[in-house]
């Protein structure tokens, strides 16, 4: 049952990441001058079953603001398009690490799992 903590962590930590970014991307456009830096990135993967690629990638899909757009064959990346990559790009891939994949995976790895095997 430790899945089950670690999959509504999760959705917790999804949920706070949807409203920040439908923050970040309503102020961008309310602005009276558009002060955007899109850009693409490449990210770093640990995902590597179809079940926890094809989460992550829906994860940041449905964020506002960012969209996946490659997986390559070997899976060590993900390459995302995002709205506003601001000054440091590192901040954005380790958001992506830190708040999206490892709360992913932890639910998908956990001994007593069955999602993604």
């Amino acid at each position: 049952m430790k899945w089950c903590f670690y999959f509504f962590r999760y959705v917790l930590v999804f949920v706070r990441e949807l409203i920040f970014a439908n923050i970040q991307v309503a102020r961008l456009v309310m602005s009276p001058q558009l002060k955007i830096r899109p850009g693409f990135l490449a990210i770093p993967m640990e995902a590597q079953s179809d079940f926890e690629v094809t989460s992550l990638a829906n994860s940041i899909t449905l964020t506002p603001g960012t969209i996946s757009v490659h997986v390559p064959e070997d899976r060590r990346v993900i390459v995302i398009h995002v709205l506003d990559i601001g000054e440091d790009t590192e901040e954005v891939r380790q958001n992506v690490k830190q708040m999206l994949e490892a709360n992913l995976l932890k639910w998908t790895r956990v001994k007593d799992s069955v999602v993604g095997a």
